[in-house]
């Protein structure tokens, strides 16, 4: 629509017009008109938000996602940014309302936009979505339960995955990256439950990236992997810090094996500056293990709903 003086004009839809507009605009590659649709959803979604009426907000992210997913699909990277960055402001506004499960639904809704862009090839798309979930971590309440720091962890992890067999090595450095600063929390928090489990998972991108012959890619994980390990020390987790021990030999090798130069020797000095975690063994670690791939078993199997 245009005014007298033929200057273009955005119209707001309703939330009904919004998500056909915007699904059929994707099938159509009318840029336009998604972004005409995700505004106003966006837009809706905060009113609603500021009224606390936490369902339709809900509901609204879903359709966000959906529509910005399809456009991944579709090789749609500018809509899969604009998208992210969207619900990036949108969990800014929940947070400051104190609306944990809005928060919840929204970094979720996120990663599992990252995830589609990794898996679409759309480097940029994912790492937007990467930056952006780190961005809310950090400005989330520093208490977290056990649960969202592992899924937290779990998304990051899948886009990573995602990237590695897609051969991108920046959103596989880029999920390393996110998956140490969340294990250095998780240790100053004294959380050695939550501190393992990111290295489990850094381990396995870890080997992703040996797979593709990631040398950067692995050389950063086998630092966070170190850090980690070095906070726990220091903090007294020792089955933390054993645990990075461990998970650090088995990537030494695999650089090794790859012919990845810079790895080895990150790997190397890693567990050097390691040395002299004594090794324990218990049916109380066993258990915690399990309880810990359950965990992150569970969390993966809803996110890649």
């Amino acid at each position: 629509m245009t005014d007298e003086r033929g200057v273009q004009r955005m119209i707001t839809l309703n939330e009904a017009e919004a998500v056909k507009i915007g699904f059929f605009a994707v099938e159509e590659k009318d840029y336009s008109r998604i972004f005409q649709a995700l505004d106003s959803l966006t837009g809706t979604a905060a009113g609603f938000l500021s009224k606390n009426e936490e369902a339709d907000v809900q509901r609204i992210i879903h359709s966000i996602e959906g529509i910005a997913k399809a456009a991944a699909e579709n090789k749609m990277e500018l809509v899969t940014i604009n998208s992210a960055l969207a619900l990036g402001k949108l969990a800014r506004t929940a947070a400051e309302k104190g609306s944990e499960s809005i928060l919840s639904e929204i970094f979720i809704a996120i990663g599992k936009l990252g995830i589609a862009a990794a898996t679409n090839s759309l480097e940029t798309g994912s790492k937007v979505a990467a930056t952006t979930l780190m961005e809310i971590w950090k400005f989330s309440p520093q208490q977290q339960s056990r649960e969202k720091i592992i899924t937290f962890s779990v998304i990051l992890k899948e886009i990573g995955a995602s990237g590695a067999k897609q051969g991108t090595e920046e959103v596989v450095l880029n999920a390393a990256t996110g998956l140490g600063e969340i294990g250095k929390r998780a240790v100053s928090e004294n959380l050695e439950f939550e501190t393992i489990s990111t290295i489990l998972l850094l381990e396995e991108i870890g080997k992703l990236a040996a797979e593709k012959y990631f040398d950067e890619a692995l050389s950063s994980t086998a630092l966070s992997i170190e850090e980690i390990g070095k906070l726990a020390l220091r903090k007294g987790l020792n089955e933390a810090a054993l645990q990075s021990q461990l998970v650090l030999e088995p990537l030494r090798v695999q650089a090794e094996e790859q012919l990845l130069t810079n790895s080895s020797i990150v790997t190397e000095m890693a567990l050097d500056s390691l040395k002299g975690t004594g090794f324990t063994d218990s049916e109380d670690k066993v258990e915690m293990f399990q309880e810990i791939k359950d965990l992150q078993t569970k969390i993966q199997s809803t996110i890649l709903l």
